[in-house]
């Protein structure tokens, strides 16, 4: 494991150095991701399906801030709407214009976790989302995941219902028939009971100053979405695909270990528990130190010989340093 620390470290080290390039950088790959999903899920217009536009837009959000990305995700989509039916697209923006003013407006930094959803469940590890956000964060992330829960389901239905959705009965049958069956799937609200649950029990669980607790927490999140899916999939006679969940949930509960590597990694071998008191209160605290490993380095020695020209005797000098 120590080789593991120090790489952490190196990693550490590296980011602190060149973080303003590096956050760049991944500005640009996540919107470029984003952006092309988009058009890969529901690329109705072909125009703004090519994958140049999505070069382009992902080149002008990386100058931008990271909420950028989702206010042209956003409007990518609504555009994308537009070729199923100008009535839903201007559903969907309301529905986004809703999520600007109400949260994002106030909250701009959880819109990397709105756009994070939708993409963990096309990589078919949703889970991973909720319990990361409650290692890492807070309740208050609830919102974005749930948001991000409804942006996924309405994707999913228009990709997969667009048939259905064309054959309704005008503009107004067309808005009725896409938000009955986006609003009344059983399975989108099961699934985000059992995101809010799992974020709300694996904040709870890291908060606490037992062993392992971050460990525990993790397990007990991934534990927590499978129990909830499975009852409520038997409770509303919902149909879901069991051996991709558990799948699904081994990945998030490795992705989350790494996370945790990265931002909470303790020896609880060398735990201390000290007590002290003032006027009114008697404290009681349980110091566990962070696991630090310094990056070791490599010491180049050179040997440099020096004959002495009156006594003919040689001198062998060492310079550690590496200079003459």
């Amino acid at each position: 494991m120590s080789k593991v620390f120090e790489f952490r470290e190196y990693l550490k080290r590296v980011y602190g150095l060149y973080s303003k390039y590096i956050d760049k950088g991944f500005q640009f790959v996540f919107g470029l991701a984003v952006f092309m999903i988009l058009n890969n899920e529901i690329g109705f217009v072909e125009l703004a399906a090519r994958p140049l536009v999505a070069l382009v837009l992902a080149v002008v959000c990386t100058f931008l801030p990271m909420s950028a990305i989702a206010v042209a995700a956003g409007l990518m989509m609504v555009v994308q709407m537009m070729g199923v039916s100008i009535g839903i697209a201007m559903v969907v923006a309301a529905i986004l214009v809703v999520m600007t003013a109400f949260y994002l407006r106030f909250s701009p930094k959880t819109s990397l976790v709105i756009l994070l959803v939708p993409i963990a469940f096309i990589l078919k590890i949703p889970y991973a989302v909720p319990i990361i956000c409650g290692l890492v964060g807070s309740p208050a992330y609830i919102v974005p995941i749930l948001c991000g829960t409804l942006i996924y389901y309405m994707m999913n239905y228009i990709a997969a219902g667009i048939t259905v959705v064309k054959g309704a009965d005008g503009m107004l049958g067309q808005v009725t028939v896409f938000m009955e069956k986006v609003f009344q799937d059983r399975g989108m609200w099961i699934v985000a009971a059992a995101f809010t649950l799992c974020i709300l029990l694996v904040y709870t669980v890291r908060k606490q100053a037992f062993d392992h607790a971050w460990e525990t927490a993790i397990v007990s999140g991934a534990i927590i979405n499978i129990i909830v899916i499975v009852v409520g999939d038997i409770a509303f006679d919902v149909t879901t695909s069991y051996f991709p969940m558990v799948a699904g949930s081994i990945v998030s509960v490795l992705l989350a270990l790494i996370i945790q590597l990265f931002v909470f990694s303790v020896d609880y071998s060398r735990s201390e528990y000290l007590q002290f008191e003032d006027d009114e209160y008697c404290y009681y605290v349980k110091a566990v130190p962070k696991i630090s490993v310094p990056v070791s380095r490599k010491t180049v020695k050179k040997i440099n010989v020096r004959q002495d020209d009156e006594t003919g005797e040689v001198e062998i000098v060492r310079d550690e340093t590496g200079e003459k």
